[in-house]
């Protein structure tokens, strides 16, 4: 296998969507990459080597701060699949990814039995009854079907046909909760789609209060009238989260040689700014406990973190970069609270233009909002439009989205 050194690449973009088993809980994720610079493969002359380079890379930085025992669905093209590319990635973790364009020639047989044998699964994307892929049928473990290109009925048949082989089955692109419930019923084992990015709407279920509570301190720590005071005030009388902070005020992250005595003192301790940042995601991951709420809350603050780095180098300063951490931050509160967005902000104190793009209209705001999402999905066509529209450097923008997942 061919490898290069890190600088002779440009930073890549990782793309991730989370795949649910059939209780909803996430099972695995399927990364998406892009190398950075205007060409796909930046500086190298080989192709494979820059793919090669993109998917090890991106797959080390997809995964970093994901709990242990995640199956992450690695695309590999072709020729990486007849070079045995996929050795280089661990087994226990890493899902090879057949594409719909693979041919599977003997060589390509030959090499994914060869993987199979080492211990790894294979996925075969976008199946839609292709005579052709009859013998990868025979090699795969899990069989991605795509049910937003196909009617129900449609989705009906392939499943049925797909039972006489030993393999699982995935449903793509899922947006809808009748099509969720089809797929359940007729045996799939995974799922993945947009419907998990959008809020369920269940009749006669209103916003909790202690989370319009949660949420309106939240709002307030971002404003510019944040006292240290008052936070440490709030934070004293309730015992749960001081007992968190003075967890995390002893932490690696903070170096200090006196013994805390007061809740007052670990909160100067840490300082306004990280004060701020903990007491958000500490309250929003209350707010949306359990895994797939952990999941939101990561991607939460991915986005919120990589906004905020955005915001510190615009030179306009059109928006603050407090500013900018509070839109991404509450960008997934529809899906962490399983409500129509509408419905959240109207308990909110939230300024116009922040309403606005949190509710999905198009202005200023709300497309910071869509450039955070379109690396997340890897919608790369729009976002190289996007970068150009901001002015944004697609290098620089690659690192920060990087270094905000740290």
């Amino acid at each position: 296998m061919l490898v290069a050194s890190k600088k002779d690449y440009l930073p890549i973009f990782v793309g991730r969507q989370t795949i649910f088993d059939a209780d909803l809980n996430i099972w695995g994720h399927e990364l998406l990459f892009r190398s950075g610079g205007k060409d796909n493969f930046a500086r190298f002359s080989n192709p494979e080597q820059a793919t090669a380079a993109v998917i090890t890379e991106g797959f080390a930085i997809g995964t970093a701060l994901l709990p242990k025992g995640r199956k992450i669905f690695t695309n590999f093209p072709q020729d990486l699949l007849l070079k045995d590319a996929p050795l280089a990635l661990p087994p226990e973790d890493c899902i090879i990814e057949v594409l719909e364009n693979v041919v599977p020639t003997p060589e390509v047989m030959a090499s994914l039995r060869k993987l199979k044998d080492s211990g790894y699964t294979i996925a075969l994307d976008d199946y839609v009854e292709q005579p052709e892929f009859a013998p990868l049928l025979e090699l795969a473990d899990i069989v991605k079907v795509d049910v937003l290109a196909r009617s129900p009925t449609e989705t009906i048949k392939i499943s049925q046909k797909l039972r006489k082989h030993s393999c699982l089955l995935l449903a793509e692109k899922i947006e809808s909760r009748c099509i969720l419930d089809l797929t359940k019923s007729l045996g799939f084992a995974f799922f993945q789609g947009f419907f998990f990015a959008r809020p369920e709407v269940i009749a006669g279920r209103s916003i909790p209060t202690a989370a319009v509570n949660r949420l309106r301190l939240i709002h307030e720590m971002s404003g510019d009238r944040f006292e240290v005071a008052e936070m440490a005030r709030i934070i004293s009388q309730d015992p749960g989260m001081s007992f968190r902070l003075l967890k995390q005020i002893t932490s690696v992250h903070y170096s200090f040689t006196q013994k805390i005595r007061s809740i007052a003192q670990a909160v100067a301790l840490m300082g306004s700014r990280q004060l701020k940042q903990w007491l958000m995601l500490t309250m929003l991951a209350d707010i949306g406990p359990g895994g797939r709420g952990l999941e939101l809350l990561f991607t939460c603050v991915h986005r919120a973190r990589f906004l905020e780095m955005l915001a510190m180098d615009l030179k306009s300063r059109r928006f603050e970069p407090d500013v900018m951490f509070l839109l991404g931050l509450f960008s997934n509160l529809d899906v962490m609270l399983n409500l129509p967005m509408e419905d959240i902000i109207s308990h909110l104190p939230l300024d116009k233009e922040i309403n606005a793009a949190l509710s999905g209209k198009h202005n200023d705001m709300r497309q910071w909002i869509d450039l955070s999402m379109a690396v997340e999905r890897g919608d790369w066509t729009s976002l190289h439009s996007m970068l150009r529209s901001f002015r944004l450097d697609e290098k620089e923008t690659a690192v920060k989205h990087i270094h905000a997942a740290d």
